[in-house]
């Protein structure tokens, strides 16, 4: 276990070298610190193990982040997000996402919400909204991010999308699998929802 929690805190110490060198991170919401590790139960779904095998072109500062993210894949609590009636099985097989820090997250706090987000390459995520104002930061791959009253927009590792409260939006990969860190502040306890059109 104390080999375990060693990966959650190089996670987090690389979390806080991005917050220290990206003012748009850092501007949104602070980063709590001094948090504690809670033990929660693991779960896997079929990203967990596509995760292992992701590897793309990516900036520098991201590429510690993502390597220490792909140690913990087996030790944390994968989601899916949603039910099949909503967006499919074939979604549900290509996408994914765990909470790092937040209120039910391995890093407890009520401060913010942080999720790591993995897309697998050929999905689209279907237009959705939530309450909370959303951040996405790109660790590695693409893909093409669109929102209402928004331009699209093909994001990179490093580049973001902030997303208001309610504002409906959807990705797209097409050759490249995309891992993100989003962050939610000021009412990010409520879902995220399907928008059906």
């Amino acid at each position: 276990m104390i080999e375990v929690n060693k990966l959650f805190n190089q996670a987090y110490i690389e979390i806080e070298k991005l917050w220290a060198k990206y003012d748009v991170l850092s501007n949104f919401t602070n980063l709590p610190k001094n948090l504690n590790l809670k033990n929660l139960k693991t779960n896997k779904l079929p990203v967990t193990d596509k995760i292992l095998n992701f590897s793309s072109n990516m900036n520098s500062d991201t590429r510690d982040l993502h390597h220490a993210l792909k140690d913990l894949t087996h030790f944390v609590n994968w989601e899916p997000g949603y039910g099949e009636q909503d967006v499919g099985k074939d979604f549900l097989n290509n996408y994914g996402f765990f909470e790092l820090i937040g209120p039910t997250g391995h890093f407890e706090t009520s401060e913010m919400a942080l999720y790591v987000n993995y897309l697998e390459k050929n999905t689209h995520y279907p237009l959705h909204n939530h309450e909370a104002e959303e951040l996405y930061f790109v660790l590695s791959g693409e893909a093409k991010f669109e929102s209402t009253n928004e331009k699209s927009e093909l994001l990179t590792s490093t580049r973001t999308r902030f997303h208001k409260s309610y504002q409906p939006h959807a990705i797209t990969t097409s050759n490249q699998q995309i891992l993100s860190i989003v962050i939610w502040k000021n009412k990010f306890e409520n879902i995220s929802k399907i928008i059906h059109q």
